[in-house]
């Protein structure tokens, strides 16, 4: 499929250059800057949905955070531990809310054609992945263990490194909700570094992926479930590639997923 794509994109570009001003080449240009676009909103909605879900959840306890506080009763002596529980929920919604607005704006350039910077940034990695890992913690318990340092950069923008972490959160509490008694099933999320790369896995004590499915899991559209849209794994691996690194699943049926990508670490 790879080998026809690219023979196709090559004959148009060639075709392009020969006739540049024929109208059918125009019409053809445009249906497939339009049908190139399709995948990438798809895969945009598809996120905001899980990052707002998150900050609907944060939103939802900030009330009963800042009532148990003791702030709004004079009576009472205010609590700052749940003073900061409260900043810090209002904080993830922050961050929630502003990925996906910058989703939006993306989805909305590229329906115009507009050309995206390719800018290379830095994400401070730890601070990330606590705030997805809060965002998660709302449904299913999620234990965190992070052994690269505090200070660690890594060479992704913030709302690509989010969207993978929330995508892969998103499932790996999918799993555990699957289960007949989820009661002591978890989520372990933990961080590691090489000299060159960061690495970030995420592993559930859910149903597990059934082999036979493992080869496709990050096809576009495919889906193991009736609910699933078959976007947010694919679109993981895109983002991923995309930043340099690598994507990998292990499971087995009945035994948990874990997955797990690396990133290019930042070198000053």
């Amino acid at each position: 499929m790879d080998a026809f794509a690219h023979g196709l994109m090559g004959f148009l570009v060639e075709l392009a250059e020969a006739h540049p001003a024929h109208p059918l080449v125009l019409a053809l240009g445009e249906q497939l800057s339009q049908a190139a676009s399709i995948p990438f909103t798809a895969s945009a909605m598809h996120d905001m949905r899980s990052l707002l879900s998150g900050v609907s959840m944060s939103l939802e306890f900030a009330p009963v955070l800042l009532e148990r506080s003791g702030v709004l009763d004079d009576s009472r002596p205010t609590d700052p531990h749940r003073v900061a529980l409260l900043m810090e929920a209002l904080e993830d919604a922050r961050v929630g809310t502003r990925t996906a607005g910058d989703l939006a704006r993306e989805a909305f350039e590229l329906h115009r054609s507009a050309v995206k910077s390719t800018t290379i940034r830095t994400t401070v990695l730890n601070g990330l992945v606590e705030t997805a890992v809060r965002l998660a913690q709302s449904r299913v318990p999620v234990d965190l263990l992070l052994e690269t340092e505090a200070v660690c950069e890594v060479l992704a923008r913030r709302n690509d490194l989010l969207r993978v972490l929330v995508n892969l959160l998103g499932n790996a509490a999918h799993a555990i909700e699957e289960l007949d008694d989820p009661e002591d099933a978890r989520i372990r999320v933990s961080t590691w570094a090489t000299p060159e790369y960061a690495f970030v896995q995420i592993a559930d004590d859910g149903p597990g992926i059934p082999a036979a499915t493992l080869a496709e899991i990050f096809e576009l559209f495919f889906t193991t479930h009736g609910e699933g849209t078959g976007i947010g794994l694919h679109v993981c691996k895109t983002l991923v590639e995309g930043w340099g690194g690598l994507i990998h699943v292990d499971s087995a049926d009945g035994e948990g997923a874990s997955f797990t990508f690396s990133i290019p670490l930042h070198r000053p």
